[in-house]
């Protein structure tokens, strides 16, 4: 039995019929060999993951609310239950394969059993088959997925942990309720004060530096940004559109441009999205706030499970028409994020989520689902927008089931925030995913679309600076 930290369970609190928390993996494989056939690869999934301790884990709540859930085996597990067969309609593009996964993306994931569950479709125009992997964010964040997919899923010995024997069955509650009130008391109380006092601390310096500081300091907590199409309620319904860039020539970008590679990629989607609300004669007149996912691991920690993340806040100038410009404004708005957050600490919102009442945070998110203050019109977004940029392997890998072409990835939308952009290296590629509340974006595809236009438009833009 082990318990989730509060960072991890507050995805389950947050879950509502229309936030829905899971995370998507799109992975492009290429058939190898001579067998092609789905047996054949379903024996060979069921190898690898059928032992997988995580994977056998389901979330148990703790009576009342008197701490965060446990993970426990199931003892009904049964992994044909968890892997399933679809086929993509003609002609098998990308356009439709997305269209699939916005639908895998609509649904919520049966809590009765653990969080996943893979879907393998067939139908590619290209031979090749994509295998999307629905995994709640209560389980892994973009890092523990690159574990999982670089260790765990390409090895078929048994992982530390896998259960050979019949499992026990559910703990019963006052199991659960005592080993609550002995957490508290053994860890919890222990470690309040001194994070408190990290955190007070923290936060009177970060204020201390931005009195003193000469240059105008945004504060995402009381600045006004712009509301946009996707920062209403959300919808039931998702979309889901993909794009691929070379990294390569992102790097190169970067490097005569004296710039970070993530400056680089939100200007790029500053790009975009500016292109998209012109599109739609919606263009604001001032920046959007952007909320980045930033690990906050020890370096070279390789983990399989959980999240270990906090956000570093910046903003998109998608209001300024010069590529340069706002590309070097942007990369301004991050520097300062960078700074207030190396202030803060990356470690300080996931600690604090540890004391967050599960039964509080339950009712504050039911209530906002019902009343869905996003919708007033005085409502004032605090992030537009999230983009992540997940780091993934270089080298090309080689499964059991064939080679992986490319990965894709779709995050969570939150209420009043109902567009997640994710960007996953493999390779030598730059893999966009882009999720969106289909009621705020039905055409989200023009997004994707618009990203190379974006990106070319800089690369030419840098060139002409280059030359004079």
């Amino acid at each position: 039995m082990q318990r989730l930290h509060g960072q991890d369970a507050i995805f389950l609190y947050r879950e509502t019929s229309t936030s829905i928390m899971h995370t998507l993996k799109v992975q492009i494989i290429k058939r190898t060999g001579d067998e092609h056939d789905f047996g054949t690869l379903y024996t060979r999934l069921k190898q690898h993951l059928e032992n997988k301790w995580l994977l056998r884990r389901r979330v148990v709540p703790v009576p009342f609310g008197l701490h965060h859930p446990v993970l426990v085996e199931d003892p009904n597990f049964d992994l044909d239950a968890h892997i399933f067969r679809a086929a993509i309609p003609a002609p098998g593009t990308m356009r439709e394969l997305d269209e699939m996964v916005a639908q895998l993306g609509s649904t919520l994931l049966d809590r009765s059993r653990p969080l996943w569950d893979m879907w393998i479709l067939e139908g590619l125009a290209t031979g090749d088959i994509a295998i999307v992997h629905r995994v709640h964010h209560s389980m892994s964040d973009g890092k523990a997925y690159m574990g999982f997919l670089e260790h765990g899923w390409t090895e078929l010995e048994k992982s530390e942990g896998a259960t050979t024997g019949t499992p026990p069955p559910l703990p019963r509650g006052t199991r659960l309720v005592w080993d609550a009130i002995v957490d508290h008391v053994k860890h919890d109380m222990w470690n309040l004060w001194p994070m408190l006092k990290s955190f007070i601390g923290n936060l009177r310096e970060l204020s201390r530096r931005r009195e003193a500081s000469d240059e105008e300091h945004i504060n995402p907590l009381t600045a006004e940004f712009p509301r946009t199409r996707f920062n209403y309620a959300l919808g039931v319904r998702r979309s889901f559109s993909t794009c691929q860039l070379s990294l390569k020539e992102l790097k190169s970008l970067k490097n005569t441009l004296g710039v970070t590679l993530n400056d680089v990629v939100l200007a790029i989607m500053a790009g975009a999205l500016r292109r998209y609300f012109i599109e739609h004669d919606e263009l604001p007149d001032k920046p959007l706030a952007t909320s980045v996912p930033v690990g906050a691991d020890a370096p070279n920690v390789t983990r399989e499970m959980g999240n270990r993340v906090t956000s570093l806040f910046t903003m998109l100038h998608t209001e300024i028409e010069d590529p340069l410009k706002r590309l070097y404004a942007i990369k301004k708005a991050t520097e300062q994020g960078k700074a207030d957050l190396d202030i803060f600490g990356k470690h300080q919102w996931g600690d604090l989520m540890q004391y967050i009442p599960p039964p509080f945070m339950t009712w504050f998110c039911q209530r906002n689902f019902r009343l869905k203050p996003a919708n007033r019109p005085d409502y004032k977004p605090n992030s537009n927008i999230a983009i992540s940029n997940v780091p993934g392997p270089r080298e090309k890998m080689t499964l059991e089931q064939g080679e992986l072409e490319a990965i894709y990835s779709a995050g969570v939308l939150g209420e009043g925030m109902g567009l997640n952009i994710t960007v996953w290296s493999y390779m030598d590629q730059l893999n966009v995913g882009a999720l969106a509340c289909r009621k705020a974006m039905p055409d989200l595809w023009r997004l994707t679309d618009a990203i190379p236009e974006a990106f070319s438009e800089l690369k030419i833009a840098a060139a002409k600076a280059a030359s004079g």
